[in-house]
C-alpha cells in the first residue's frame, strides 16, 4: 500500500467551485415518466458554471463547421474490431485487495436498496489469461476496459500499487497478443468513501471529488500512458447523471432536474481535468467520448416536442462541452426509444423479435442515423464504444450485429467517418440492478468451472471480422446468418 505523499494541487481556472441497465440506459424512460415532477421542482433552472456551452441542446447540423482537432497517432489506423467490459462488472476481489475495497454500489446493496449484490464478479481480475484467450479467439484488434478506482485507492490517499501494476501488465498483455487496450478510467462506480447518503453530496458531487480525483489522475496515467495511447475518461457521464435523476444509482433521493445538470457539468470539468493530464503524459494520446445515445423518436402528442427536447438535451448536453477536448467522439448505441412520459410502461409491454428481453426497440435504422447525425454535428471521427442487446437464448444476437453492421456500413457509405465497432459484451455480466439476470455477452459464463463458453452469436462476430477490409468496409454483407 502506497500512501499518498503531495500537497493538494492548485484547481484549474475551469474547476466547478460549488465542488444499463435498470442501470442508465433502462431508466432513461423511467426519467422521462418523472421529469416533469422535477423540472417543477427546479424551475428548469440552476446557476450554471461559465464553462458550461448554452448551445448544448441546438439541431444536429449547428456544430458542423468545427474544426475536427484530430492528432497524429503512431497507432494502426486500420478499422477498430473490439468488445468492451467495465471493471465493476467483471471482476473479482484479488491478492493484495486491502480489506476487499468498497464501492459506492457496494454500500447501497448493504443499505437494502439493491435486490442483486455483485458478488464475485465474472472472476476477470483473477482470470486474465482466460480472457485473454476469449480475445484472441474472437478475431478482434482492440479491448476497450476500465479501472476500478476503488480498488488502486480504497482509501483517501492510499494507493494499492499491486492493483494499478495489474491494470499495467494487463495492457501489455493484450499487446503481446496484438491487442490495442483502450482504457476507460471511471466506469460508474466510485470509492466507497465518495459515497453520501445526501444524493446532493454523492459521487461527483462531493466535495472531495474533484480533489481526490485530480490526485488519482496524477497516480495512475503516467504509469499507464506507456502502453496506452487511446483513452476514455469517463463511460457514460449523460446516462449516470439520469440514473441519480431516478434514484437507480446510488445512493437514491428526491427527483431533481437542477443536480440532473448539476452532475453533467460536474462530469464536464473531470473529464477536461483527464484529457488534460493525459495530454500533459503522452501528448500524442487520443482522447475519446463515451456517450449514451438514443434514437429519440417524437411522440404523436408531444406539444412543441417538449419531451423530444428533453431526449436530446439528454443525447448532447455533455457531449457538446467536452467535444473540443476529444480526437474522436466515441458513443455507445443500444435502442430506439419514443419520448414520452409513458415510454417506461410501454417498454415493459414489449415482445417479440424486435425487443430485446429489456424491452428495447431494437432500431438498426436509429443506429444509422444517430451515426449521421453525430458526424454532421462534430465533423470528427466517430467510433462505436458499445453496441449491444441482452438476448438470454440467444435467438437474436447474430442478426443484431449483421442488421446493425450493414447500417454502419450504410452510414459509411454515406460520408461518416467511423473508425471502428465495440460490441457489448465481451461476458455476460454485472447488469447494475439487474444482476446477472441480463445476458449481454458473445460468451457465457461457467459458474461451477469459471469458463467462457461461447455462444452461437461469437462466431458471427468473428465471421464480420473476417470480412472486413483493413479501411473498415465489408466485402460482402452476409446473406445468410447462421
Amino acid at each position: 500500500m502506497v500512501k499518498e505523499q503531495r500537497v493538494p494541487c492548485e484547481q484549474p481556472k475551469h474547476r466547478l467551485q460549488s465542488l444499463r441497465h435498470i442501470g442508465p440506459t433502462n431508466c432513461l424512460t423511467l426519467a422521462l415518466l418523472n421529469l416533469s415532477i422535477a423540472c417543477i421542482d427546479s424551475g428548469f433552472r440552476y446557476d450554471r458554471p461559465s464553462t458550461v456551452n448554452d448551445q448544448s441542446a441546438t439541431d444536429a447540423t449547428s456544430r458542423s463547421d468545427k474544426p475536427t482537432g484530430e492528432r497524429k497517432s503512431n497507432e494502426n489506423s486500420a478499422f477498430w474490431w473490439g468488445v468492451a467490459t467495465s471493471a465493476y462488472q467483471v471482476e473479482d476481489f484479488g491478492p493484495g485487495d486491502v480489506g476487499e475495497y468498497q464501492t459506492d454500489w457496494d454500500v447501497h446493496y448493504q443499505r437494502g436498496k439493491l435486490e442483486h449484490a455483485r458478488g464475485h464478479g465474472c472472476w476477470s481480475y483473477s482470470q486474465v489469461e482466460r480472457d485473454l484467450n476469449a480475445l484472441e479467439a474472437l478475431g478482434v484488434t482492440h479491448y476497450r476496459f476500465s479501472l476500478e478506482w476503488a480498488r488502486i485507492e480504497p482509501a483517501p490517499g492510499e494507493y494499492n500499487e499491486a492493483a494499478l501494476q495489474h491494470y499495467v501488465d494487463l495492457t501489455k498483455a493484450l499487446r503481446a497478443r496484438g491487442i490495442t487496450p483502450v482504457l476507460t478510467i471511471w466506469h460508474f462506480t466510485f470509492p466507497s468513501w465518495l459515497y453520501d447518503a445526501d444524493v446532493d453530496r454523492h459521487g461527483w458531487l462531493h466535495p472531495m471529488a474533484a480533489e481526490r480525483w485530480q490526485a488519482f489522475l496524477d497516480y495512475v496515467v503516467p504509469r499507464l500512458t506507456p502502453h496506452v495511447q487511446t483513452f476514455a475518461p469517463l463511460n457514460e457521464p449523460n446516462a449516470y447523471a439520469l440514473a441519480c435523476l431516478v434514484n437507480q444509482f446510488p445512493p437514491g433521493g428526491r427527483l431533481s432536474y437542477r443536480r440532473y445538470l448539476k452532475t453533467m457539468d460536474a462530469e464536464v470539468a473531470r473529464f477536461i481535468d483527464a484529457a488534460r493530464v493525459i495530454r500533459q503524459y503522452r501528448p500524442d494520446a487520443r482522447i475519446i467520448s463515451v456517450q449514451n445515445i438514443i434514437d429519440w423518436q417524437r411522440a404523436p402528442l408531444d406539444l412543441f416536442d417538449f419531451w423530444y427536447r428533453k431526449g436530446q438535451e439528454y443525447n448532447f448536453y455533455h457531449l457538446d462541452q467536452v467535444a473540443d477536448h476529444c480526437d474522436w467522439i466515441g458513443f455507445n448505441f443500444y435502442f430506439a426509444e419514443t419520448a414520452s412520459p409513458l415510454a417506461l410502461l410501454m417498454q415493459q409491454q414489449r415482445d417479440g423479435d424486435d425487443v430485446s428481453d429489456l424491452g428495447w426497440k431494437i432500431a438498426p435504422g436509429g443506429f444509422e442515423r444517430r451515426i449521421t447525425e453525430l458526424y454532421q454535428r462534430y465533423r470528427k471521427p466517430l467510433v462505436i464504444t458499445e453496441n449491444g442487446l441482452a438476448d438470454a437464448d440467444d435467438d437474436q444476437r447474430a442478426r443484431f450485429l449483421v442488421e446493425h453492421i450493414t447500417a454502419l456500413q450504410r452510414a459509411m457509405a454515406a460520408g461518416a467517418d467511423v473508425r471502428g465497432y465495440f460490441h457489448w459484451s465481451l461476458m455476460d455480466n454485472y447488469e447494475w440492478a439487474h444482476g446477472y439476470t441480463m445476458k449481454f455477452g458473445l460468451y457465457e459464463v461457467d459458474q461451477a468451472t469459471k469458463a467462457l463458453k461461447p455462444r452461437a452469436s461469437a462466431r458471427v462476430f468473428k465471421m464480420l471480422r473476417g470480412l472486413f477490409t483493413p479501411d473498415g468496409q465489408l466485402d460482402r454483407i452476409p446473406a445468410v446468418i447462421p
